[in-house]
């Protein structure tokens, strides 16, 4: 099957909110809005990052894109199907297509039971393969992600830390998935056996045709494995760009600072880059501010930035930014900082 430049997931003005719990019994209700409005495409056999600290919401609109949360408003389409319509064995029909490789490979993986069963489990669960085929499935997975044939019968415990994310990837590409979601995938691991996990990840998708969600922290893990990125705050995706025109030419204040954190071995990089600190603490997620939500850590922020809600705008070669300091010119507010 040949690659083509189609959406395989598309996701429109999603949101996500949560109840908080109130000490009054007829207070009103009060939401956490996790996801705000938020939207996004992946191209078939391409990666999309999702990149922002803890608690901007990556992890939770990846959740909301596979069904795992509810979403109160927006679309989802995976595969020309509108997910937040299907029920029942439509919908697991439809997660056989999607799968999650998630960010913790000692929590993840059900200690009780051996690595072949394990790799098996959504085999078992979203599927009706005999059990032969299954068997060779599996083998054939522990092949893939470089793992020997007498490790089949070993329990989680008596692997290390990268054979235990390699036993996570064979299980995420058991039921032979078009779209798998990479949840931290690297940062519980040491940054020699992170290289080896992101070259598997990159060797799979091209083997497979994978498409990926890659969420994480860290703008310098995505830097070779992505197409896109959307980088978040705060429950927005405050820019979306390619990835050269992300890192080439940073827009937003907030990626500008994330980049400049970007650790380098080399030298005249290190001496041209300022490093750009962010001042304090998010705003309140409760009771969002009315303007930008990052005014009040923003080193350049001017009035209109604590008054009005700055709007995800194209500027050029389909680079969007939600700044108002950033005009058709196309130049990083920070740019006489950097």
């Amino acid at each position: 099957m040949s690659l083509t430049n189609t959406a395989l997931l598309k996701v429109e003005n999603l949101g996500v909110r949560f109840l908080m719990k109130s000490n009054m019994l007829l207070g009103k209700k009060t939401y956490l809005y996790a996801v705000d409005d938020v939207s996004f495409e992946i191209q078939r056999g391409e990666t999309l990052a999702i990149v922002g600290e803890s608690g901007s919401g990556k992890t939770t609109a990846a959740l909301a894109a596979a069904r795992l949360v509810k979403a109160y408003t927006g679309k989802i389409t995976l595969d020309n199907t509108d997910m937040l319509q299907i029920q029942k064995e439509k919908l697991r029909q439809a997660r056989t297509k999607v799968q999650f490789i998630f960010q913790d490979p000692y929590s993840s993986l059900n200690p009780r039971l051996r690595a072949e069963e394990i790799v098996k489990e959504p085999l078992n669960s979203l599927t009706n393969f005999s059990s032969q085929k299954k068997q060779t499935l599996v083998n054939d997975l522990f092949a893939a992600v470089g793992l020997r044939p007498e490790q089949q019968r070993l329990f989680p415990h008596q692997f290390s830390g990268g054979q235990r994310q390699r036993i996570g990837i064979a299980r995420a590409l058991a039921t032979q998935p078009e779209l798998i979601i990479c949840d931290e995938p690297v940062s519980a691991l040491d940054v020699a056996v992170q290289a080896q996990i992101l070259n598997l990840l990159r060797e799979l998708q091209s083997k497979f045709e994978l498409t990926y969600l890659f969420i994480s922290h860290d703008l310098g893990v995505v830097q070779h494995m992505c197409d896109q990125i959307a980088v978040m705050y705060m429950g927005k995706i405050v820019e979306y760009a390619d990835r050269l025109s992300l890192f080439n030419s940073p827009l937003h204040p907030y990626t500008s600072a994330l980049l400049s954190a970007i650790p380098s071995v080399d030298q005249k990089r290190r001496e041209n880059t300022k490093r750009i600190l962010i001042p304090g603490d998010p705003p309140d997620p409760i009771n969002p501010p009315k303007g930008c939500r990052f005014a009040n850590r923003c080193p350049v922020a001017k009035d209109i930035c604590f008054q009005k809600e700055p709007k995800l705008q194209n500027t050029k070669d389909n680079h969007r930014v939600a700044c108002h300091l950033v005009d058709e010119t196309a130049v990083s507010p920070l740019k006489h900082l950097l």
